[in-house]
């Protein structure tokens, strides 16, 4: 089974959420656990200066370091028994080294912790890095929080029971791969599955200029809420979910499931990316992008099964 890649954080006595959250996953998964670290950081390229002589015995005592804390962080993680592979690098660009090691390895998981954050607002705040494997990593990304999971957490994934194949099928595409993903995270945390859309209230004012030609299901909030916790439940159906699974909330997506997972405690938040050609780029898209930005918990990105990294281009 392909492995399960967590990206350290580089600060050699910093706690090690990622860690921790993969390895509960990757041990019911029977997956390899490969620990990844740079250990090149600007400030320590600040403080040890151009001298060359003083940079190889830095990079030398970093990597020793590095090598009886990997060692540590096992121990304490109970993974003495458990298949582990660790990479210390020494590169400027850890974007650059950490893609090749992705390519190279074709993980099925990044792990990642999100970078600090401050404020009343608890919410996570994502690196530079992250996003660049959010938005390009041709694997599922999960960027995690220091708050350790409870015994069982909960797992909300956000679908958009709208959309379905020729046949009437909705659990197709990225709603299949989202459904998939935290069901398999349901098994292992055991925390309960909700599926959850948010109905965004109808624009008046779009409904008096459209008149007709607006759907019947769109005319009224009531009648909008309605249609679309009848299409949830036909999806749960589809995915031998109960009714009581669907979960409908209301207003501006990126607001209200930022808000629920932030109500309801530690819960993981599953969602969807998708590809867009903008600029030879690839992008989460407007609304999961919005979401993540608002997240305040651990989020599992997952890529539609067509999706198309553009570092496979760039080789």
């Amino acid at each position: 089974m392909d492995p399960v890649l967590v990206v350290l954080d580089p600060a050699l006595n910093a706690p090690q959420p990622a860690l921790d959250k993969a390895a509960r996953l990757a041990r019911h998964w029977q997956a390899t656990l490969l620990l990844f670290v740079n250990g090149c950081s600007p400030s320590l390229l600040r403080s040890v200066g151009p001298d060359d002589e003083r940079m190889v015995k830095a990079r030398i005592a970093v990597e020793h370091a590095w090598q009886e804390r990997f060692e540590e962080l096992i121990g304490e993680a109970g993974l003495d028994d458990w298949a582990c592979e660790t990479r210390f690098v020494w590169d400027r660009d850890e974007m650059q080294a950490l893609r090749a090691l992705i390519m190279k390895r074709r993980p099925q998981l990044v792990v990642v912790r999100s970078a600090e954050h401050h404020g009343a607002l608890s919410r996570l705040f994502l690196a530079p890095r992250d996003w660049q494997l959010l938005r390009k990593a041709p694997c599922n990304v999960l960027c995690v929080e220091d708050t350790p999971w409870p015994e069982t957490p909960p797992v909300v994934a956000a679908v958009d029971p709208e959309h379905e194949d020729d046949n009437g099928q909705m659990l197709r595409g990225l709603n299949g791969a989202i459904v998939r993903q935290a069901a398999a995270l349901q098994e292992v945390l055991d925390g309960g599955l909700k599926l959850c859309h948010v109905v965004e209230r109808p624009d008046e004012t779009l409904i008096m200029i459209a008149g007709e030609a607006i759907p019947g299901y769109l005319r009224d909030a009531q009648t909008q809420r309605d249609f679309y916790q009848g299409r949830l439940e036909a999806l749960c159906s589809e995915a031998s979910l109960s009714p009581e699974q669907a979960l409908i909330l209301e207003g501006t997506p990126s607001v209200a499931l930022a808000e629920y997972q932030q109500q309801q405690g530690p819960l993981l938040l599953v969602l969807g990316t998708v590809s867009r050609n903008a600029v030879g780029r690839l992008l989460l898209g407007s609304t999961a992008e919005q979401i993540v930005a608002r997240a305040s918990g651990d989020i599992l990105a997952v890529k539609e099964p067509d999706f198309h990294s553009p570092w496979e281009e760039n080789g």
